[in-house]
């Protein structure tokens, strides 16, 4: 059981400790937040034994083993560095930070306390998005693929994430996995192209765009989406792959009707693929716990002394594109 301490004990490490907790893969020893209301919430929900209101005090406890940061992006490259200082295998969420400057000093850091860094990028532990991968390794559409995904809605609740300084919007805080997924199926990306705009008057970062990525063997991701709408109000979404061969819908942007009978709802998904002359395949997926399954990973490499699958690498290479994105575009 690893003896864990997590830095900020907010929404997100509050739904990922919640998918992994009936494991007893972890004992939370200690927390940090600002908020005292956040860490009485974890003396309920997980039993944590001692409390911070400074980060660096957890990380002088001699009893954490391994570091969890859910804190808003801006904070994470002082946080995970100071980690790395105090020899804690740290787990730290996605975006790795606000600049690729900030993430090759966190990933220094690390290389030279001689410890392991694992980045958030959940859908990496995804069975609906490894179908995609699955999709693209088998060479079914043939290449170049072009992945194609239009969303939008309203921001989260809290406020960094719509401040251009703390957290970005959605071209990096969302689309970030898009980035790293896009990079784990077609490898390493080339150039960026992008329409940054804001159509909301009461934030400062940048809530609307088109992003075009351009990857080393010809492949492409256009990724259009806004966190601009008011409360309550979603517009159209649909995400698909398209390729010399044919499309790949992802689930949600077909018939539903089309794969009546051919899956279980309750444990399965589906992508539908689309050859020539309207040849129609159903994909099936069992439906996992990403979240879940993403902790106990950490849990695996922390108690082992192993790698971990997702690293410093992958967190750089995808704050890099969101840079570029947020910036109008340019080579990586």
């Amino acid at each position: 059981m690893v003896k864990l301490g997590v830095i900020g004990c907010g929404g997100i490490a509050t739904h990922q400790l919640k998918s992994v907790w009936p494991d007893g893969l972890f004992e939370l020893v200690a927390g940090a937040d600002i908020r005292p209301e956040q860490l009485e919430a974890f003396r309920q929900a997980f039993g944590l034994q001692r409390g911070y209101a400074d980060y660096r005090d957890l990380l002088r406890d001699e009893a954490v083993e391994a570091v969890m940061i859910c804190t808003p992006t801006w904070l994470h490259a002082e946080m995970a560095i100071a980690a790395a200082a105090a020899g804690k295998p740290t787990f730290l969420q996605k975006p790795m930070a606000m600049c690729s400057y900030d993430c090759v000093k966190i990933a220094r850091a690390f290389e030279a306390a001689g410890l392991g860094l694992q980045i958030g990028f959940v859908r990496r532990f995804d069975s609906d998005w490894w179908t995609l991968k699955r999709v693209v390794d088998s060479g079914e559409l043939g290449r170049p693929l072009v992945w194609r995904q239009i969303a939008g809605g309203t921001a989260p609740a809290r406020p960094f994430f719509m401040d251009r300084i703390e957290g970005g919007g959605p071209l990096i805080d969302g689309m970030v996995h898009n980035y790293d997924f896009a990079t784990h199926c077609f490898g390493e990306p080339v150039w960026v192209k992008s329409n940054p705009c804001r159509i909301r008057p009461d934030t400062t970062a940048v809530d609307t765009g088109t992003v075009l990525i351009g990857f080393e063997h010809g492949d492409q991701v256009m990724a259009s989406w806004s966190w601009g709408l008011p409360a309550g109000v979603r517009a159209s979404s649909a995400t698909d792959v398209i390729g010399p061969n044919g499309v790949l819908f992802f689930p949600g942007s077909y018939d539903a009707a089309k794969v009546e009978g051919k899956i279980d709802p309750a444990t399965e998904g589906a992508y539908l693929m689309v050859l020539k002359d309207g040849v129609e395949k159903v994909i099936p997926f069992t439906r996992g716990a990403m979240f879940r399954d993403e902790l106990r990973h950490f849990a695996e490499w922390v108690s082992t002394g192993g790698t971990p699958r997702v690293v410093a690498a992958d967190g750089l290479r995808a704050t890099r594109i969101a840079e570029l994105a947020l910036g109008g575009g340019g080579m990586v």
